[in-house]
């Protein structure tokens, strides 16, 4: 484009808050038309964010690269972080929760810090946690004990389970995992 074909400036978001001084220059001066391109180029990026951020708090629609910290503002980053004593950055690690299932604990957060300390909320927490269904906690009142009984489905989580077993208990209670058998195995 050469210098004396002027662009429209008037469809420019940017000049339309400018005070009018620099708009009455922007019709004249093919100088200020080129500095108006270059912000309008430089603040794309920005206006792009901008256009989305009402996906940010909403763990469904919100990049992958945020759900770290929409964990960490639902208090679940002690759970979907690495461990940094045993896991890796790698999502294939048995400690690491796909992005999916954090998406859906994010979620579930409200309801799941309700039910805190309860069986209800430890197998559903489980089930949100690793996709399988089945999970169940047997508890005897008085005795400060519980036994949860992970599916065979679920034996690739067992590092999983165990955590998020000691995160969602009462501090006094002991726990125990017991694996079932897979349903056609006699055992």
């Amino acid at each position: 484009m050469a210098m004396d074909d002027p662009v429209k400036p008037s469809g420019s978001r940017l000049l339309k808050v400018l005070p009018e001084v620099f708009q009455v220059a922007a019709d004249t001066s093919p100088a200020m038309r080129a500095l108006m391109a270059v912000a309008e180029d430089m603040q794309g990026p920005v206006r792009e964010v901008l256009d989305r951020i009402h996906t940010v708090p909403d763990p469904r629609r919100a990049p992958a690269s945020l759900i770290p910290f929409l964990s960490h503002w639902v208090d679940l980053d002690w759970l979907t972080l690495p461990d940094p004593g045993t896991a890796t950055a790698d999502s294939t690690h048995p400690g690491t929760i796909p992005v999916a299932r954090q998406r859906d604990l994010i979620a579930a957060a409200a309801d799941l810090s309700s039910r805190r300390g309860t069986v209800d909320g430890l197998t559903r927490f489980l089930h949100l946690a690793t996709g399988v269904p089945g999970f169940a906690v047997e508890s005897v009142p008085g005795e400060f004990h519980i036994k949860v009984l992970v599916p065979a489905d679920a034996a690739g989580h067992l590092e999983l389970v165990g955590r998020i077993v000691k995160g969602m208990k009462p501090a006094h209670v002991t726990d125990q995992l017991v694996l079932l058998p897979e349903p056609g195995d006699v055992g």
